[in-house]
């Protein structure tokens, strides 16, 4: 036992001055310890009467502020703590809590005065090591990078056990750029790790008996994995189980068919992907998503072809959740300068950026109800050019009702994209927002069909009377946050784009023609005022926003949706490379404060 623990002291920085034989000597006086994960061994704000060293496993430094953590460091073997509070005599400045079942030395403070010869040596690599810690916080920051460790569970009804863990390993190595591990469980025999591709790499575990001895084997393997790969996902069989190994990942991956219980909302560190074969999802986010044609690209799999691509989609939505790489789209309302936003898709979908939410305000809500629901682009210009002639049947004459819509032509132009297909049904997770005029407070709109979400999100007074839903009168949330950043940061987005459609006012000529005076003087005040708003409460919660200019088009004028896309598109060319570079930085890991805001 002395010789394995002399052994271990040797690879430490702490003893690497002393040699085998004085190791040997003082291998009695250290104590050894084991901890399972989940576990804190150092209390912050507690003394440390030991030095830590790390035989196996990991563990992590959290620092607690103001009622949450921030972790700060990741230790394995041969790392070293509790060494500032066992030296100087003060309180633990961070918990150090178990990641991996570990197993550790301590070297009690009551044993120093046994170390007659080697204390002064000891204690002097004890405040190099103090040294070259804080030199190293002060050169990367106090955040650290925790290894992914993913479990994917398998439900009973789903239909892709093999092909989704297979397109995520290799989704997560290509967006995140970092060496990715699959690890097969309950595999009919062990396979060695193999190099599959680019930073892929794919190994098998067959099964083990339940267990302390499992778990113990599980703990070791992936201290050493993640030595070696930055990203790590267990796959494990339908029959395989994994109480022993759940406390071991960070990311819960439940991967449900048709008829198969959702698990409770657990926050960070879980997702949730349901097949679109009779979907049970309450609302969808960044984190809860839909994925279509399971069953077609598990056997594609099987037979060496690729899945489909509305399969990835999903697949690639649900490794950039893991990486922290999810990019939400805020589309503003505007009326007909919301057609701007056409051109700002085209532009950014061009430029191979992704898309995995989208919220939107008023005409921004219509627009991304429509692409959230699967019409591409090319489509999306149709739509609008159809309808710059056309426009004038949804105009109510009978003006004693105090709307210049007819409500009947509203909900049968959106029903007949539509249908009775529900918000939470979309390819891309898609919330709008409206405000409930009852309680003044903004409303957010993640459930009922797309009809009804959509023709609340426009109900903009004197164009159309409030929605009722339950107990709420919603209205067009243009008069609060016609930006809505906020909802795709809810989702859960890494990285949030503004389209503000509302451009600055420009000199214009006020229509003098009854009723559209009236609506054009009404809307032009509103206007001024969601231009300054939305720009304002956006900046606080994008990375980027930016702005059309329409030069002399009117809000009204639909008939001018050529033009209209064409501004949007010049605005997102102008501001693509500010776009592309923030995402970059995003992957890289050096993303600082959101860029300031432009127009164009």
């Amino acid at each position: 036992m002395a010789d394995d623990i002399a052994s271990f002291l040797a690879s430490s920085p702490v003893f690497s001055e002393l040699p085998l034989d004085q190791l040997q000597e003082i291998a009695t006086l250290f104590r050894q310890e084991r901890h399972a994960a989940g576990s804190v061994v150092l209390h912050q704000g507690s003394k440390s009467d030991a030095a830590y060293f790390v035989r196996s496993g990991q563990l992590a430094v959290r620092i607690q502020r103001s009622g949450w953590k921030e972790t700060v460091a990741y230790l394995q073997p041969p790392d070293i703590f509790g060494e500032l509070s066992f030296v100087t005599g003060k309180a633990c400045v961070a918990d150090v809590e178990v990641v991996l079942d570990a197993d550790v030395l301590l070297l009690p403070r009551d044993a120093v005065p046994k170390l007659p010869h080697q204390r002064e040596t000891i204690l002097r690599s004890l405040m190099k090591v103090i040294a070259g810690r804080l030199q190293e916080t002060v050169t990367r920051g106090g955040k650290v990078r925790e290894t992914p460790v993913v479990l994917l569970h398998n439900c009973p009804s789903w239909e892709a056990p093999g092909s989704f863990a297979w397109e995520l390993v290799h989704s997560l190595a290509r967006q995140s750029g970092r060496k990715t591990l699959l690890v097969n469980l309950g595999a009919p025999e062990d396979r060695p790790i193999q190099d599959i591709a680019d930073n892929v790499h794919v190994c098998n575990l067959a099964a083990r008996p339940a267990g302390e001895a499992m778990r113990s084997e599980m703990a070791q393997k992936l201290t050493d994995w993640k030595r070696h790969f930055d990203n790590i996902i267990l796959n494990p069989g339908r029959t395989e189980k994994t109480e022993g190994i759940q406390e071991f990942a960070n990311w819960q991956g439940y991967l449900l068919g048709p008829g198969d219980l959702i698990p409770p909302e657990k926050g960070i560190g879980q997702f949730v992907v349901q097949s679109a074969v009779g979907p049970t999802l309450p609302k969808l986010s960044g984190s809860r998503q839909l994925i279509w044609e399971a069953a077609e690209s598990e056997a594609a799999h099987r037979d060496g072809r690729p899945v489909s691509e509305a399969f990835r989609r999903t697949v690639d939505s649900m490794a950039r959740c893991v990486a922290g790489l999810q990019v939400g789209l805020a589309l503003g309302g505007g009326a007909a300068w919301g057609w701007a936003h056409i051109g700002v898709l085209s532009v950014l979908e061009e430029a191979g950026l992704p898309m995995d939410m989208i919220s939107g305000c008023s005409m921004g809500s219509v627009v991304g109800a429509f692409r959230a629901a699967g019409i591409g682009v090319e489509r999306l210009k149709d739509i609008a050019h159809y309808w710059r002639t056309r426009t004038r049947r949804f105009i109510e004459w009978r003006l004693w009702r105090m709307c210049l819509l007819n409500e009947k032509m509203v909900r049968k132009a959106f029903r007949q994209y539509f249908g009775d297909r529900p918000v939470n049904q979309t390819e891309i997770p898609y919330w709008a927002n409206a405000v409930d005029i009852r309680t003044g407070k903004e409303f957010t709109i993640s459930e009922g069909t797309l009809v009804d979400c959509v023709r609340a999100s426009i109900a903009l007074p004197g164009l159309l009377p409030p929605s009722p839903r339950n107990s709420h009168l919603l209205v067009d949330a243009g008069i609060m946050d016609p930006v809505p950043v906020m909802l795709v940061r809810k989702m859960g987005c890494h990285y949030a784009i503004g389209i503000n459609a509302m451009a600055e006012l420009e000199s214009t000529e006020v229509s003098s023609r009854y009723p559209f005076n009236a609506f054009d003087i009404m809307t032009r005040c509103m206007f001024v005022m969601g231009h300054e708003i939305g720009q304002a409460r956006a900046e606080q919660a994008a990375n980027i926003v930016f702005t059309p200019l329409l030069g002399e088009i009117t809000m009204l004028q639909f008939s001018r949706s050529y033009d209209i896309i064409e501004c949007g598109r010049r605005a997102t060319e102008v501001n693509l490379a500010k776009i592309l570079e923030g995402y970059k930085s995003l992957k890289s890991g050096t993303s600082s404060a959101p860029p300031a805001p432009s127009k164009s």
